[in-house]
């Protein structure tokens, strides 16, 4: 081709060379040896877009040419522009990418791994080689390959080094686990060894034996070398632990021979002393009802030459209300080798309602201190004074006149309405209170027989404000019933019954009426309360003491008639018994006695019949009751009686009740 070129640009001249060259075409320049013409514009600008080693080279030479070109050159010429800049821009990137990996894989340093620590860093520049190469997407493989291999041996290195940290740690945390546990062990030997066995020294121990076990078998990482003294100390337990037990289980058997040897004992004790309530003269004599000045205490006698003994409330006792009924105790002990008394009372005491103000009650208010006489020799006035200061339960308390001051200041109230007490001392310059059958008297009258009437003080009581409504004082008639029991002063016999009464006069006037005139029926529920005791001689079942449960009877005043039952018994443990008692069908009368008649008696009626885990005694025993306080629908609203049970020859129950209609 440089031939023909040549031949074909050849020009006139002498010589034979002269006369092989020829002449370039016509139109051309013939500046180039091949006669060919010189670079377009638009193919000059394209090559030096190719050559521009920035974006703003290339966009340049672009833009130098773009009016000398035609449209389409000049599209052509934009298109190689930007495949330009692309390509510079790759090659940046590729470069930035590089030197990303560089620095991260220069991070990367496994030479010591000694430590968590070092580990530590070592994974972080891990991470960090890994998402560079994640980022180097612009990076060949192949120029990728030599910074994948150095990630894998680094993951290798540090695996392998934190293998050995691992185990390294469990070993320390398996021996630490094995040396608290052995402490722990020993200390409850200690403990266990110190004194008396008893059941929490002994779960102590074989907790710490069952701990040191399990450590032993979770030290999965430690020779058995290592782990044998502890193995040795955990065999070397059991054998005390054992004895321990086995004294204690000796223990446990002579306590519960001698609690069942106290329980039989009290069991046939009771069990001979539980008798129905019984008013008749002679060996049957059981009775209990309220007496005193306002019914204020409880009088029991019994026997052929009848015990009576006046019981007074135990204000420091707490007997929980039952199914809505107040509970109380009573107690006494006379003296002389009259033994003990103790009686259980749940009362349907009414709620203190409002009443009138407070001078308008009382008109005796003086016009100028706005002060009145407190008189409280009467139970109703007893009933009425109150203050935190009146905190005494027995006996007398004395206050002492401040300095400066002529009278006593004692905040309280009367008849419920807040206020101020004063007292002018007495002549022995003292202000008394003394705790009285219900209440508080407060100063006294003069008495040879009343130390504390020899000078109480006067007193006076100011209301805060004389407008103030009374909160009248809770009921003072209301039905009750309950239990009680008499233990002679050796402690060897027992005598126990139960009562029920009305608080406030013997009830007549509450009595029910016109029941015989009722149609329809009426359900009635409530509580009941007692003793019982099931005594065995042949090796079967002793236990004794109080019960509480529910009382439910049914009256169907259609035939003057109702029935009852007494279940959810509570013992004296305080655990369920699977007991229940049938207070099988009486008459009642016209004024609501459910007393029978005996028809009923021969018919095996008014008696009662005791199940035990489902299995019915005989019809035994007997019941008797009244209904109380006819409602404005001439319903009687409120039960209360006795009753008395046997199961077999070990059984016996004596208990009341008391339940409102539903």
């Amino acid at each position: 081709a440089l031939a023909f070129g040549l031949a074909a640009c050849g020009g006139g001249g002498g010589g034979d060379d002269d006369q092989t060259m020829m002449q370039c075409p016509a139109g051309q320049i013939g500046t180039y040896p091949d006669c060919s013409d010189p670079p377009t514009t638009y193919e000059t600008a394209k090559a030096n877009i190719a050559a521009a080693e920035t974006a703003e080279a290339a966009q340049e030479a672009y833009d130098a040419v773009k009016d000398e070109v035609t449209a389409a050159e000049g599209e052509m010429l934009q298109a190689a522009v930007d495949a330009r800049i692309m390509a510079i821009n790759t090659a940046a990137r590729v470069d930035e990418q590089k030197m990303a990996l560089s620095d991260a894989a220069g991070m990367i340093d496994t030479s010591d791994l000694s430590t968590q620590e070092l580990v530590d860093d070592a994974n972080e520049a891990i991470r960090g080689l890994r998402q560079a190469l994640e980022d180097a997407d612009d990076v060949s493989d192949a120029d990728k390959a030599m910074y994948m291999s150095q990630l894998n041996d680094a993951v290798d290195a540090v695996d392998e080094a934190q293998g050995g940290i691992d185990t390294a740690t469990r070993r320390m945390n398996q021996m630490t686990a094995l040396s608290e546990a052995s402490d722990d062990l020993q200390d409850a030997l200690a403990a266990l060894s110190g004194s008396t066995p008893t059941q929490a020294l002994l779960d102590d121990a074989n907790t710490a034996l069952t701990a040191l076990n399990t450590a032993i078998t979770d030290g999965a990482d430690l020779t058995d070398d290592e782990k044998a003294p502890y193995q040795r100390e955990a065999d070397n337990a059991a054998a005390p632990i054992q004895m321990a037990q086995t004294a204690f289980n000796n223990a446990e058997e002579e306590a519960e021979k001698t609690k069942n040897a106290m329980m039989m004992a009290t069991a046939m004790k009771l069990h001979a002393g539980i008798s129905a309530p019984d008013t008749s003269a002679g060996e049957d004599l059981r009775t209990a009802v309220f007496s005193g000045d306002g019914d204020s205490q409880i009088t029991v006698s019994f026997g052929t030459t009848p015990t009576t003994a006046p019981l007074m409330e135990d204000k420091d006792a707490t007997v929980a209300a039952h199914y809505g009924w107040e509970g109380m105790m009573f107690t006494a002990e006379p003296e002389g080798e009259m033994g003990t008394y103790e009686a259980v009372v749940y009362s349907n005491v009414g709620e203190p309602t409002e009443g009138e103000k407070f001078n308008v009650q009382y008109t005796d208010l003086d016009a100028t201190t706005g002060e009145r006489p407190i008189d409280t020799s009467t139970t109703a006035v007893q009933e009425l004074a109150a203050s935190s200061r009146f905190d005494q339960s027995a006996g007398t308390k004395e206050f002492e006149l401040g300095t400066n001051l002529e009278r006593v200041i004692i905040a309280g109230s009367f008849h419920g309405v807040s206020g101020n007490y004063y007292c002018e001392p007495a002549a022995s310059s003292t202000c008394a209170v003394q705790v009285a059958a219900d209440g508080f008297t407060l100063g006294g009258t003069a008495d040879a027989t009343n130390a504390f009437a020899a000078g109480g003080g006067t007193w006076t009581f100011k209301p805060t404000n004389p407008e103030a409504r009374l909160m009248d004082e809770p009921d003072a008639v209301y039905a009750s019933y309950g239990w009680w029991i008499h233990k002679s002063e050796d402690g060897d016999t027992f005598t126990a019954s139960a009562f029920a009464d009305y608080r406030g006069g013997d009830g007549s006037a509450e009595n029910a009426s016109g029941v015989t005139d009722l149609q329809g029926t009426a359900t009635y529920m409530g509580g009941a309360a007692g003793k019982y005791a099931i005594h065995s001689t042949t090796g079967g079942t002793n236990d004794a003491g109080h019960f509480t449960a529910r009382a439910t009877l049914e009256a169907d005043f259609g035939d003057d008639a109702i029935t009852g039952t007494i279940d959810n018994f509570m013992g004296a443990d305080g655990e369920a018994r699977n007991w229940s008692v049938e207070l099988m069908e009486s008459g009642i009368s016209d004024t609501g006695s459910i007393t029978g008649t005996a028809a009923d008696n021969a018919a095996g009626n008014q008696m009662t019949k005791w199940t035990i885990d489902g299995t019915a005694g005989d019809a035994r025993g007997q019941w008797s009751g009244n209904l109380y306080e006819n409602g404005t629908d001439g319903v009687p609203s409120v039960a209360t009686g006795t009753f008395y049970s046997e199961f077999g020859r070990d059984g016996k129950m004596v208990g009341a009740f008391g339940a409102n209609k539903q």
